[in-house]
């Protein structure tokens, strides 16, 4: 997929293309070219034009949701252009919006757009090309990114607060990963990113540009943060609705990059995988410090994930550990260089059902197949149980998905120190007594 920027408020030094704060990208894919959102006014075209790009080869205009610096821009089309598009929307993208007595919304309406173009209005998602797709109404995933209203929507005679439920985005698949496209993310950019990776069935993030709506230095902007690291996401574009401020704080954390008008985004994804060789053995007396120290790094991730430092793990003393030595196995993933970079721990009881705990991977190390490696092995190490018996926080679906992968399913929920937790179980199908 290949990107380029042609309308946000920033412009480069020494490129002369004409900025406004709007958004709209062109995007090719294979065959296919299409915009997401054509800014406020005429510039998008003007932008085009001079950087080489023939608009006539457009044959889909998606919208990321109904606000005029998003959509004003459309009316501009058939006059310059002119050519048979078609368009994909929400079903409130052009319906009429207010702030106080000013239109914020789109000038053109769903009547008039159907006497010029091709029209699908969908809450569903869509596929736009073979690796694009409209991701349609994007729901709630997030207790820290609520729905804001944002003035009035008016649907012929009836007026509601807009919380904007037509606020979408567009998902690139290119086999290792995902590529988010926003234009405000009003909807919470943490909201699409989840419920993205849920179309697609796919986990790994590759990057995100566009808009984030993020203004403060705040709590949501902390647990943001938290979510993009837990994600492992490198890639990151935040623009137009991101204030400077946000921006800087989301740098402190990881590195952004800079948007403005002629941006190319070539995206071609190489993974980076980090070579890890290692093998697996039984801890000993003289790990346990290296081993609370790992546990302490990876459930940090954890606790700011979750907004709760309050995790018993974060606080086990080397004394209780060496307790829980003394009763259980305990197993750690050591690196080509010797370095501990995994562990996991699991013990017996009198009913013959294994508990499995503390699956812990240094988040430099993660996602390489260390934490299923050491769920497998830890099975060969009590091979004569009846089953595998583990909780998992529910707002941590990673490792959930992780468990499910090894063979593990939900049996139950539990509140644990005012945790939601999964119950998971995996029978010992191989059983050895």
């Amino acid at each position: 997929m290949k990107l380029t920027v042609l309308v946000d408020n920033n412009t480069y030094i020494d490129q002369y293309y004409l900025g406004e704060p709007a958004v709209c990208y062109y995007i090719e894919d294979g065959e296919t070219r299409l915009l997401l959102d054509t800014g406020y006014s005429d510039i998008f075209i003007r932008n085009a034009e001079a950087l080489g790009i023939d608009l006539t080869q457009v044959s889909v205009i998606t919208f990321s949701h109904g606000h005029n610096d998003h959509t004003r821009g459309l009316q501009y089309w058939s006059g310059e252009i002119g050519t048979k598009v078609h368009i994909v929307a929400h079903p409130d993208t052009f319906k009429e919006r207010k702030c106080g007595e000013l239109s914020i919304g789109s000038p053109l309406s769903e009547t008039g757009l159907r006497e010029n173009f091709g029209l699908t209005l969908s809450r569903e998602p869509l596929k736009i090309s073979d690796r694009i797709t409209f991701l349609g109404e994007i729901p709630p995933l997030n207790d820290f990114e609520p729905r804001k209203s944002f003035g009035t929507l008016v649907d012929g005679p009836a007026c509601s607060e807009d919380f904007v439920a037509d606020d979408t985005a567009l998902v690139y698949n290119n086999g290792n990963g995902l590529f988010i496209i926003t234009g405000c993310s009003h909807s919470g950019i943490c909201n699409i990113i989840e419920y993205a990776k849920s179309v697609c069935n796919e986990k790994r993030i590759i990057g995100v540009i566009g808009g984030f709506h993020l203004f403060e230095v705040s709590e949501q902007l902390r647990q943001t943060i938290a979510y993009f690291q837990m994600n492992h996401i490198e890639e990151l574009y935040p623009c137009h609705c991101v204030s400077f401020a946000a921006k800087a704080e989301i740098h402190r954390h990881i590195p952004i990059h800079e948007v403005g008008v002629g941006l190319v985004l070539d995206v071609k994804y190489q993974p980076k995988i980090r070579t890890v060789g290692g093998v697996i053995q039984k801890v000993t007396l003289e790990d346990l410090p290296d081993i609370i120290d790992l546990q302490k790094k990876a459930f940090t991730q954890v606790a700011l994930w979750m907004n709760n430092f309050d995790l018993p793990p974060l606080h086990q003393t080397i004394d209780e550990l060496r307790n829980e030595y003394e009763k259980s196995i305990i197993l750690k993933y050591l690196s080509d260089e010797g370095v501990i970079v995994g562990s996991v721990r699991a013990h017996m009881d009198e009913d013959h059902i294994c508990h499995v705990g503390k699956l812990i991977v240094h988040p430099d190390y993660q996602n390489q197949g260390i934490g299923y490696a050491l769920m497998c092995e830890i099975e060969k190490y009590v091979p004569h149980c009846d089953k595998y018996l583990l909780f998992t926080g529910e707002e941590t679906p990673n490792t959930k998905y992780l468990y499910e992968k090894v063979g593990y399913v939900v049996v139950d929920k539990q509140e644990m120190g005012g945790l939601a937790m999964f119950v998971m179980e995996k029978k010992n199908t191989g059983l050895m007594r």
